[in-house]
C-alpha cells in the first residue's frame, strides 16, 4: 500500500526543462462530494498485532473507519512463495494463534476477531491483497491459465472469514506494460463475477477497491487503464502520503501536501485528485490518502522547500520508511518534543526542525534536519477539504496507512480520532480503551470426566478432564450446581464456590482449548458427615484375629525410629481395626500412616481414615514412628 518512488520522480531532464511553475488546470466541479457520506478505510497491519509499541487490536475504535480493511494476504508464486493461484497469508500468528490475543477467549484468531469487531460496529471488512512488492506474484497468478484458480481461491477466503470485500493492491505496473495492465483488469471483473455469484455477497455485492498513484503534474497523466480500473472498482483510493522525492528539479518536500504543489513540488492531494477528474472518474469514487507516519530530511535540510538540486535519493538524505518514522515512532523518541513546530499554510501540512540535527540518545543514526509528517491539524484541514462542494475540491473518503501507526501508549489512537472527527463525526473523542466491544464470550460446549484417584471414606482426592465436544475454541468452564464437599487443596486451574455452585477454569496456560482438545485440573476434599444410621450394617462373615509386631529401624541411643507391622490372621476383613501394641518407650515426636493414643507405655493403634480395614491374611506394616527416650 506504499506507491511505487519511480513512478512519482521526475526525470531529471524533464524536470530542468520547465522553464515556469505549471499553470493550474481548469477546475470542473465533479459529483459533489460534500452531499454524500465518507468513507473511511483504516488498514490494520495484522503482522503488527502483538507489537508493544502499536496499537492492540482490542483497542482499536471501529466506528473511527467505515471500511477496516486487514492486512494482508498475497498473491502466491513472488515473494510470498507458494505457488501460481494460491493466497498466502500475511500476517503471521494474526491468522492462526487461537489461544494467545484479544480474540482467544471466543475461540478466534487476531484477523477473525477485528472482522468481527468490525461487523459488531457495523464497519464493512476487507482484506488487503497484494501490496509493493507482490508484482511477480500477481502476474503469475493472473495469467488466464491460472486466474480462475486464483479467483476461486481469493473467493474462498473472502467467504471463509466472512470478507465484505478485497483491495486489490496490484501496485507499481508500467505505464508501458499492457500485459499486466490488462491482467489487472480481467483480475478484477473476475473477483466481482465469481465474488456476486456466491450466497454471502448475492444480496449486497461484494465490495472492491484499489490504491492508486499520486500524479507527478510535471508530466504524468491519467491513463485508459486508469479509468478502466475506476471503473470495475467501487472506490479508487489515491495513496497520496507515499509521494516524495529528491533531486534536481526537486525542493525538500512537505508530507502529503493537500494543496499548494507547484513545479519544484509538484505532488498533491487536490492536484491528482483534479487530474483524475479531468480524466472522467466521478469524485464520487475518488479516496485521499492519509498516512499516520511522515518523512525525514537528513541535515543540511531544515525545513520545507530548499533545493535539493546537489542530491539524490540513494544519498539517505531522505527517508520516507513507514516503519523507522511512524507517528507512534516519533512520539516514543522524543521528535515530537523537539524541535520547532511548523505549519506549511499554502499545503496544509505540519513540520518540525530542528536546528543544529536532532538524534535521540538512544537511536543513532537517525539523525534529522526536519521531519513532515501528519497530525491532527493537517488531518482536520484534509476532512474540510473532502466535505467541501466548492469547485476543484472535495473527495468521496479518505484511506489511512497504517492504523496501528496512530497511538501514542498501544491503547488511544489520536491520529485516528482525528480522522473520525474530520471526516465522519466533528463531535468524535478519544473513546478510551474498550471502544465498541463484542459481548461477552460464551464458553464453549465440554464433556466432563472426573476420577476420584483415592478415597478414604470422608475425603477424597480427584482428577477432572474437560473435552471440548464444541466446533469452536474459548475460556472452558465446569460448573457442579450441588457440590457439598468442603475443598483442601486444589491445583492447575481456578475455582469459585458460591453456596453448593462449583465453578471451574483452567489457569492461563490451560484455560483456552480448541475444538477436541481437553485441559485437566485437580483437587482434594473431605465430605460432609453423613447423617448416623439405626442399625449399623452386619460385620462381614469370618473371625478377626489381631497382632503387631514392633520393630526398630534407627537408634541413636537418645531416640529411635521404629514401624509397626499389624497382621489379621483370622478368616474375616477387620473392618476398622485397631490393636494394642506393648512396650513402646519414650516420647512420640512423629508418626505417620495411622492414628494412635497411649496408655503408659502401651499403644492403641488403628488405621488411617483413607485405609481403615485390612483383609483376611494380611499385613499393614505402613504405620510408623519417631520417638525420644
Amino acid at each position: 500500500m506504499k506507491n511505487n518512488l519511480k513512478k512519482i520522480a521526475a526525470l531529471s531532464a524533464l524536470a530542468c526543462a520547465v522553464a515556469s511553475p505549471w499553470s493550474v488546470l481548469a477546475q470542473t466541479p465533479g459529483t459533489d462530494p460534500g452531499s454524500q457520506s465518507k468513507w473511511v478505510g483504516g488498514y490494520y497491519g495484522g503482522y503488527f498485532w502483538d507489537n508493544p509499541d502499536y496499537q492492540k487490536p482490542e483497542h482499536v475504535d471501529m466506528t473511527a473507519m467505515t471500511h477496516f480493511v486487514f492486512a494482508r494476504i498475497g498473491p502466491g508464486a513472488g515473494q510470498n512463495g507458494g505457488n501460481p493461484g494460491d493466497v498466502i497469508p500475511g500476517a503471521g500468528s494474526a491468522h492462526t494463534e487461537r489461544k494467545m490475543g484479544p480474540g482467544a477467549p471466543y475461540g478466534m484468531t487476531v484477523e477473525e476477531y477485528l472482522i468481527a469487531r468490525a461487523h459488531h460496529a457495523g464497519t464493512k471488512a476487507i482484506i488487503m491483497l497484494g501490496g509493493e512488492g507482490d508484482n511477480a506474484g500477481f502476474h503469475n497468478s493472473s495469467v488466464d491459465a491460472v486466474r480462475p484458480k486464483f479467483v476461486k481461491n481469493l473467493v474462498d477466503y473472502m467467504v471463509a472469514h466472512d470478507y465484505d470485500g478485497i483491495d486489490v493492491d496490484w501496485e507499481g505496473i508500467d505505464s508501458e506494460d499492457t500485459e499486466n495492465q490488462v491482467l489487472l483488469e480481467k483480475l478484477i471483473a473476475d473477483l466481482r463475477k465469481e465474488a456476486n455469484a456466491r450466497p454471502r455477497y448475492a444480496e449486497k455485492g461484494v465490495i472492491i477497491t484499489f490504491p492508486g498513484g499520486s500524479l507527478n503534474t510535471n508530466y504524468q497523466k491519467v491513463s485508459a487503464h486508469d479509468i478502466k480500473v475506476a471503473s470495475l472498482v467501487d472506490q479508487y483510493n489515491i495513496m497520496s502520503y507515499a509521494a516524495g522525492w529528491i533531486g534536481t528539479g526537486w525542493d525538500s518536500m512537505h508530507y502529503n501536501a493537500l494543496t499548494g504543489h507547484h513545479g519544484r513540488e509538484p505532488l498533491s492531494i487536490a492536484s491528482t485528485l483534479q487530474m483524475y477528474v479531468d480524466a472522467g472518474i466521478p469524485r464520487s469514487k475518488l479516496g485521499m490518502g492519509i498516512g499516520f507516519y511522515g518523512f525525514n530530511y537528513k541535515p543540511p535540510f531544515t525545513a520545507p522547500g530548499q533545493p535539493t538540486d546537489n542530491y539524490d535519493y540513494n544519498s539517505g538524505i531522505l527517508s520516507m520508511n513507514d516503519v523507522q518514522w511512524n507517528y507512534t515512532v516519533l512520539n516514543k523518541y522524543g521528535y515530537l518534543s523537539n524541535g520547532v513546530y511548523g505549519w506549511d499554510e499554502a499545503t496544509k501540512t505540519s513540520y518540525r526542525s530542528y536546528p543544529g540535527g536532532y538524534t535521540p540518545a538512544n537511536r543513532a543514526g537517525f539523525s534529522s534536519g526536519y521531519i513532515a509528517y501528519e497530525d491532527q491539524r493537517s488531518i482536520q484541514a484534509k476532512g474540510d477539504w473532502a466535505h467541501s462542494t466548492q469547485a476543484g475540491e472535495g473527495a468521496a473518503g479518505a484511506v489511512i496507512w497504517l492504523v496501528n501507526y496512530g497511538t501514542t501508549d498501544g491503547v488511544n489512537n489520536p491520529l485516528l480520532t482525528a480522522v473520525k472527527k474530520g471526516f465522519l463525526d466533528p463531535n468524535a473523542v478519544e473513546p478510551g480503551p474498550n471502544p465498541n466491544p463484542l459481548p461477552p464470550a460464551t464458553p464453549p460446549v465440554i464433556t466432563p470426566d472426573l476420577k476420584i484417584t483415592a478415597d478414604w471414606g470422608t475425603g477424597y482426592c480427584a482428577d477432572l478432564t474437560v473435552k471440548n465436544t464444541d466446533t469452536r475454541g474459548g475460556i472452558w468452564e465446569y460448573v457442579n450446581e450441588n457440590f457439598t464437599d468442603t475443598m483442601t487443596s486444589f491445583w492447575s486451574g481456578t475455582k469459585t464456590l458460591e453456596g453448593t455452585k462449583l465453578t471451574v477454569k483452567g489457569n492461563g496456560w490451560n484455560s483456552i482449548i480448541l475444538p477436541g482438545e481437553t485441559a485437566q485440573v485437580g483437587w482434594c476434599a473431605t465430605r460432609a458427615a453423613k447423617p448416623p444410621t439405626d442399625t449399623p450394617p452386619p460385620p462381614p462373615p469370618g473371625t478377626v484375629s489381631l497382632s503387631a509386631k514392633l520393630s526398630i529401624t534407627a537408634d541413636w541411643g537418645t531416640g529411635y525410629c521404629g514401624s509397626i507391622a499389624v497382621t489379621n490372621s483370622g478368616t474375616g476383613k477387620a473392618l476398622k481395626w485397631a490393636v494394642d501394641v506393648p512396650n513402646v518407650a519414650g516420647n512420640i515426636t512423629g508418626f505417620w500412616n495411622g492414628k494412635y493414643t497411649m496408655n503408659g507405655t502401651t499403644m492403641h493403634l488403628s488405621g488411617p481414615d483413607w485405609n481403615p480395614d485390612l483383609a483376611a491374611g494380611a499385613t499393614n506394616s505402613d504405620a510408623g514412628f519417631c520417638a525420644t527416650r
